[in-house]
């Protein structure tokens, strides 16, 4: 009985693939912010680039103004935000669960 049992639950496994679509499926999906990223998201407009403007000086970037942030993807699957600044730096931000703001500055 159990060899018979074991050769069904081989079948009924094997039916279902190889476990790479539900995979690719995970990797497609862009989670839900939470916490410091959720916060940010919040803030009107005006708030929020005053708070990308101190993140990229803190980070070492000049930026003397925030003149206007928008959704961006980071990289495949992360969302963050892009700040143009009154420079015309512009920078990729991305909020990191415990509150840090990672910077990612363009060079020209």
């Amino acid at each position: 009985m159990m060899l018979g049992l074991a050769a069904m639950l081989s079948g009924a496994l094997a039916g279902c693939g190889d476990g790479g679509t539900d995979q690719v499926v995970a990797e497609n999906r862009i989670e839900p912010e939470t916490g410091a990223a959720a916060q940010v998201a919040k803030l009107d407009e005006d708030l929020r680039n005053g708070v990308f403007a101190k993140a990229i000086r803190d980070s070492g970037a000049a930026c003397p103004e925030v003149t206007g942030s928008q959704r961006a993807d980071i990289r495949h699957g992360v969302r963050g935000w892009k700040a143009q600044c009154n420079n015309e730096s512009a920078h990729l931000i991305q909020i990191l669960p415990d509150g840090t703001a990672k910077v990612t500055s363009r060079t020209y």
